[in-house]
C-alpha cells in the first residue's frame, strides 16, 4: 500500500457523508466488514475528531489515516461534500466509490470486494 491522499466531490451534504464515516454500522457498509473508524475494533484509535470536518484514526493493520470533509455550495442538494482520504489505505478510489455507493443506498458485496485492510495486489 502507498499513502497519499484522493479527493472526490461527493454531491451529498456534510452531514451525511459525515454519518458515513463515524457511524459504526455504516463504516462496516463501506471500508471493511470487521472494523469501525470510530469506537470499535480492531485496534482502531482516534487520534482527531472534529465533527464534522475531520477524522484521524490510527489502524494497526493500515496506520494513519485521515478523513478530511468540506461543505462546498452546488450539487442537486445546494450543498456537496469535497471529501480528501490521506493515508496509505488500498484502493481508496474504491473505497471513495464503495462509500458514495453505499450512502445512496447500494450496499457493498463483499464476497467480490477486496477489504480495506488488505492490499489490492
Amino acid at each position: 500500500m502507498q499513502s497519499g491522499t484522493v479527493e472526490r466531490l461527493i454531491d451529498l451534504p456534510r452531514a451525511i457523508v459525515w454519518d458515513g464515516l463515524v457511524d459504526p454500522v455504516l463504516v462496516e457498509g463501506w471500508f471493511d466488514p470487521e472494523l469501525r473508524l470510530v469506537g470499535g475494533e480492531p485496534a482502531v484509535v482516534v487520534l482527531e475528531r472534529h465533527d464534522p470536518e475531520l477524522l484521524r484514526v490510527r489502524i494497526a493493520e493500515v496506520g494513519e489515516v485521515a478523513f478530511a470533509a468540506d461543505e462546498v455550495a452546488g450539487g442537486t442538494r445546494g450543498r456537496s461534500t469535497r471529501l480528501r482520504i490521506t493515508g496509505a489505505v488500498a484502493g481508496p478510489e474504491e473505497l471513495l466509490d464503495r462509500l458514495e455507493n453505499l450512502l445512496r443506498g447500494h450496499p457493498v458485496d463483499w464476497s467480490a470486494t477486496v477489504s480495506a485492510l488488505r492490499s489490492t495486489g
